[in-house]
């Protein structure tokens, strides 16, 4: 069995399995992932692509601390996955924001329930509220915020624990166009100031395309990796790029992965 990584930000994956019973006595248990590995580079940002069911979601949310394998070891930075930590960020397709707190408190929320207070862990949390561009709306309560805004205080409250892993499923799958489009921008200029790792689930392969500089394609139930592509395309990534003759041969070439993936 090949070591586990040990680099800022590493993630490893080693042969695991997860299963779910069956939703009766009689149903066969669902085998959601068996014998999978994967391992992201510190600093990298990975796409997840594949059809629904083929256990995108599971993997995450084993890394996230969520749930635990049946078997195998993920670990960040070579130490295992026992549980939900401040090093790994989740973001999901809702924003999880507490309804009855403002903008800044949900963003203090994490420092405050590990007894982090004081002004640098404030300053800290304006700080991030400025640089998402929610400095004037922190004390906003979250119906008072677009779904744009819920997104990057979501982001805000992830980013303020420091994490060194981004986790990432769907979080722009419900919104309009515009808006996705915004805040793929957005999660690109983040990337780029702080290169963090990032898994990022989506079923969009343009996005995958635009975001990533890896995709992993994974099929079948339980889930395996199909194929992956490295996305040599230049950074900094701008809209623009989509059009490129480049772009769209990359995409096409992940896109029929992904239909024989349903096949």
């Amino acid at each position: 069995m090949t070591a586990i990584a040990t680099e800022q930000g590493a993630v490893s994956v080693r042969n695991v399995r997860k299963s779910f019973a069956g939703r009766s006595r009689k149903a066969r248990e669902r085998l959601a992932l068996d014998g999978f590995d994967l391992d992201v580079r510190p600093g990298e940002f990975l796409c997840l692509l594949g059809p629904s069911g083929c256990g995108k979601s599971t993997l995450l949310n084993l890394l996230a601390g969520f749930s635990e394998p049946d078997s195998g070891e993920l670990a960040v930075d070579g130490v295992p996955v026992k549980g939900p930590g401040p090093e790994r960020g989740v973001l999901f397709q809702t924003p999880m924001l507490f309804p009855w707190l403002t903008t800044l408190d949900n963003v203090l929320y994490g420092p405050r329930a590990r007894h982090e207070r004081g002004d640098d862990v404030r300053r800290r949390a304006v700080g991030l509220l400025d640089t998402v561009g929610l400095g004037r709306s922190q004390d906003a309560y979250p119906h008072e915020l677009s779904g744009g805004m819920r997104h990057r205080a979501a982001f805000a409250r992830v980013l303020v624990n420091q994490p060194r892993v981004l986790l990432m499923d769907e979080p722009f799958g419900a919104l309009d166009a515009i808006t996705r489009v915004a805040m793929q921008k957005f999660l690109l200029h983040l990337w780029e100031r702080d290169r963090m790792t990032v898994v990022f689930v989506t079923h969009d392969v343009e996005e995958a395309v635009l975001l990533g500089d890896r995709i992993c394609v994974m099929s079948g139930t339980p889930g395996r990796t199909r194929a992956v592509f490295d996305i040599d395309l230049p950074r900094p990534r701008e809209l623009e790029l989509t059009d490129t003759l480049e772009f769209v041969h990359l995409k096409r070439q992940v896109r029929e992965a992904l239909e024989e993936s349903h096949a």
